[in-house]
């Protein structure tokens, strides 16, 4: 029974130094949330870098948000508006995702993303290459 109950003291002091430290530290809440949307657009990425590299196989090095735009749908009375996740005063995202060392020539690239789809999934809207050089 001891050890049971300091077992469950033990994980209560480690769950809590985390929570303080998350909480204490936006840096790392940030990158952990960034990494997080990463990961969930990993397969728009590649599809993405496919399409315009118009290939089977992508490589990249880096990959990063450089700028997050938050878009409000508004309910127009005359017309229809548009259709998102959250009709009619839904809110939406604009995301650029840079990337580095794209490809055989090793490009920058910037992919703009948009999820104003009444599933709020991420589409490709525009792109960016620049050489290396």
């Amino acid at each position: 029974m001891k050890q049971r109950l300091y077992v469950l003291v033990l994980i209560g002091i480690v769950l809590t130094n985390s929570n303080l430290t998350l909480a204490s530290n936006t840096g790392i809440r940030e990158k952990q949330l960034e990494e997080a949307l990463l990961q969930q657009l990993h397969s728009s990425i590649v599809s993405a870098l496919k399409s315009i590299y118009k290939t089977e196989y992508v490589m990249f090095g880096c990959k990063q948000i450089s700028s997050i735009n938050t878009l409000v749908i508004l309910k127009n009375q005359d017309k229809e508006s548009i259709r998102a996740d959250a009709m009619h005063g839904g809110t939406y995202f604009e995301l650029t995702i840079s990337l580095c060392n794209v490809g055989s020539k090793e490009d920058y690239v910037e992919l703009y993303f948009k999820n104003d789809t009444p599933g709020a999934n991420y589409y490709l809207v525009d792109y960016k290459i620049t050489p290396k050089d």
